[in-house]
């Protein structure tokens, strides 16, 4: 019998690969019988195929009792290496899944998009076919982890390792509730008032995405005084609320204004003033291939303009 030193690498390696899975669930199930359950096989042939290799190997791979068996220390480095190479397979075919042209997207929104223009429009998502589980987190979403299959972000992008589709140009105006702002003063007039109060996302402020009083108020030529009365949030969807209830002026972006400002809701009161950030449809560079996701982006993009 051609023993194991007498075998090539490429002998040992077809010898024991085929036999990967029944490996991986012998040590998963620290028994014969239960690994032949779980492989719906007999467990005589789970037992014959291991004594084949062991024979074919030239040592054992498991000390066997009328109670239980104990992998040897060949026995320990191949059932690691064959979970192992499981693991990678179940891993192949999850990220396969993934390429079904049917099925849920899973879609990543920040609170304020989601509050103020997905949901609104998540109807006609259904109307063209396409399922959206909605994830609402205003962290970026980690697509290492596989949870989530897509996210809109708001920045500069686009972002390097990932699939960045511009979606939509932003631009910030002031806004407040409709009659807010006395007669047709202007906004320097107003921003000049001590008595008017600003409303801040205290993020935008921060965050680098220039949505804020000091880069609009430089953008449009308008002084701002940095000591006048202001309040701030964590959200912009809190500030438009804000100016909705008539607590002051706030500064309002695309896609987050234009379903208040058409039902009344609010105004804008000053210019309208471009940004450099945009919205991006971002996604691994695999699901980017795929149906489901020309399907999503053909959907954002017809509601977005």
């Amino acid at each position: 019998m051609k023993k194991s030193h007498e075998m090539s690498r490429s002998d040992l390696i077809a010898r024991v690969s085929p036999l990967a899975p029944v490996l991986a669930a012998i040590a998963r199930e620290n028994s014969f019988s239960k690994a032949a359950e779980k492989l719906g096989v007999h467990q005589s042939a789970v037992s014959h195929r291991i004594t084949q290799l062991e024979e074919a190997l030239g040592f054992a791979l498991f000390e066997r009792t009328t109670r239980q068996i104990t992998p040897t220390e060949y026995g320990r480095v191949l059932c690691a290496a064959a979970i192992e190479t499981v693991d990678v397979w179940d891993g192949a075919f999850d990220r396969l899944e993934k390429f079904r042209t049917e099925g849920t997207v899973r879609l990543s929104v920040a609170s304020a998009l989601a509050m103020k223009w997905v949901l609104p429009n998540l109807a006609s998502a259904q109307e063209a076919g396409l399922e959206i589980a909605l994830d609402v987190n205003d962290r970026p979403v980690d697509f290492s982890a596989g949870t989530m299959d897509a996210a809109i972000r708001f920045g500069a992008g686009p972002y390097p390792g990932l699939h960045s589709s511009l979606l939509k140009k932003a631009a910030i105006v002031p806004v407040a509730r409709p009659g807010y702002v006395a007669g047709d003063r202007g906004l320097e007039d107003v921003l000049g008032n001590r008595d008017v109060t600003l409303l801040k996302d205290a993020v935008g402020e921060r965050d680098g995405t220039d949505f804020s009083w000091g880069y609009y108020c430089a953008q449009a030529g308008l002084s701002l005084d940095t000591d006048r009365k202001a309040l701030a949030f964590d959200r912009a969807d809190l500030v438009l609320q804000a100016a909705i209830n008539g607590m002051g002026i706030g500064l309002g972006r695309t896609l987050l204004i234009e379903g208040d400002i058409a039902q009344g809701f609010l105004a804008p009161v000053g210019p309208t003033v471009p940004m450099k950030s945009a919205y991006w449809l971002v996604c691994s560079p695999e699901f980017s291939k795929t149906e489901r996701f020309s399907n999503l982006k053909s959907w954002l993009l017809a509601v977005s303009n």
